[in-house]
């Protein structure tokens, strides 16, 4: 078949609602001592590991997870007292929460030159995981990623009652056991690795009254754009279509992203 009349069958196909076949995605458990972690994984090898964000699961990588193509194999996974990752963690510092994550990924499988996507607060957790062991990961997709100073560089953005209560619960653990705010200066101090990075930013930011929302998305693209200094291959990509939750405003362009830097790791 030639390219474009492969091109028409696959308008005519969409024009009749017939959708792409996805991927099928199975729920695996996996324990660790007393710690049982749940995940949802794709067959085939252990090439993609998804972290999700606050307040959310794995599940909210089933559309991405669906659309790989079948020679990448991928996990998303539970943190432990998100989801049904069971039991809620203890109060604890950046360290212990690494570690942990570590032995989950070894229990899924992922051990070396695996491609690492954090989205929102699970970007700031893959920053610090791949800081601290560079040479575990091979690349790294940040999908709207938490970044340690939005707090100062937000706050002409958001109505003043909003950013104060964010402030102070960067203060206190959160549902992974760690304070947020107890981890800003060890980022500060520290480079990303030279590894190839991609990091994508929203650029359809919502917000309800008095927030400055063209305000909030520049300073987050100006922000993400210091997360790629000193990376190997730097990109950075504007999410278009996208408020916060990319993975499912634009599941394709984190597919796509993820391919073109699973390529990096077959050289």
């Amino acid at each position: 078949m030639t390219t474009s009349a492969l091109t028409l069958l696959v308008t005519v196909l969409a024009a009749l609602g017939v959708q792409d076949a996805r991927r099928e995605v199975h729920e695996v458990t996996v324990t660790i001592g007393s710690l049982s972690v749940r995940a949802l994984c794709t067959d085939g090898p252990r090439d993609v590991l998804l972290l999700h964000d606050a307040a959310t699961s794995a599940d909210g990588w089933r559309a991405v997870l669906e659309r790989l193509d079948e020679h990448i194999g991928a996990c998303a996974y539970d943190r432990r007292g998100s989801g049904e990752s069971r039991p809620p963690p203890p109060e604890r510092g950046w360290y212990e929460l690494l570690d942990e994550l570590r032995h989950i990924h070894r229990a899924l499988g992922f051990d070396r030159d695996y491609v690492l996507v954090g989205h929102g607060l699970g970007g700031f957790y893959a920053r610090m995981y791949v800081i601290d062991r560079p040479r575990e990961v091979g690349a790294m997709l940040l999908v709207a990623p938490a970044h340690e100073d939005m707090p100062r560089r937000f706050e002409a953005g958001m109505p003043e009652g909003v950013w104060r209560d964010w402030v102070a619960g960067r203060q206190a653990p959160n549902a992974d056991g760690v304070r947020e705010a107890s981890l800003d200066a060890r980022l500060r101090r520290l480079r990303t690795p030279r590894i190839p990075v991609t990091v994508l930013t929203a650029a359809a930011h919502g917000g309800g009254p008095g927030w400055d929302t063209r305000f909030i998305v520049e300073a987050s693209r100006a922000l993400h754009a210091e997360i790629l200094q000193g990376a190997a291959v730097p990109r950075h990509i504007p999410a278009d279509r996208s408020g916060h939750d990319v993975p499912r405003d634009q599941p394709q362009l984190i597919v796509d992203e993820i391919l073109r830097l699973a390529g990096f790791l077959e050289h």
